[in-house]
């Protein structure tokens, strides 16, 4: 009678364990999936104007887009302005009408498409010093500045390096978030940001 009930058990357990197993399925209980696209972690709530800059070349560096729009001020959010970019002064030679209706939509096609061209394991980087200290008044701020930008594309015959410098003017919303609504870029002879908005 033991060894009866006793063979009935070992015949029984693979059945309930089996049961455990399923029973995780239907609870739902599995695991994680990676994330569809890059998290948003590198950007840090800008409270200070400084901080904009920062997210800006973070950016670059981890290839968000979410971030780089987060720096730019959008006209349906908090009652800001609308996000305008000032070429330098060429561009409009060189690339007649290309940004007389530039806005924020512009400045995601363009870079989402600089980071298609751009393969993940090679260099995106900016670099921005300052010319000027922040220029601040209630809820607004003006910052000069010269950058450079480093770009390892995969596209033939065009520049990798875009230099020149600019100014940002920042506004502040009710969160006390800061955006930039105001960016101008002036040439210093080299192929600048202005060209890298154009050509990508």
């Amino acid at each position: 009678m033991m060894k009866q009930c006793f063979y009935k058990i070992l015949f029984v357990l693979p059945f309930l364990s089996f049961g455990f197993l399923s029973c995780d399925d239907l609870l739902g209980l599995r695991e994680p999936e990676p994330p569809d696209r890059p998290s948003e972690s590198h950007w840090t709530p800008p409270t200070m104007p400084i901080l904009v800059v920062e997210n800006l070349k973070q950016s670059f560096v981890h290839r968000e887009f979410e971030t780089y729009m987060k720096c730019l001020s959008d006209s349906n959010s908090y009652d800001l302005p609308a996000f305008r970019f000032k070429p330098s002064a060429v561009s409009s030679i060189k690339y007649p009408g290309k940004f007389d209706t530039w806005d924020r939509t512009d400045e995601q096609i363009w870079f989402q498409s600089l980071l298609a061209a751009c393969p993940s394991d090679s260099l995106l980087r900016v670099t921005i010093t300052e010319d000027e200290p922040f220029v601040e008044t209630l809820d607004t701020v003006e910052y000069q500045f010269s950058y450079t930008v480093d770009v390892h594309h995969t596209r033939q015959g065009l520049p990798k390096r875009y230099e020149g410098k600019g100014i940002f003017k920042m506004i502040r919303d009710a969160r006390n978030y800061w955006y930039i609504y105001f960016w101008e870029d002036i040439s210093t002879g080299a192929p600048d940001w202005t060209d890298l908005k154009a050509i990508f």
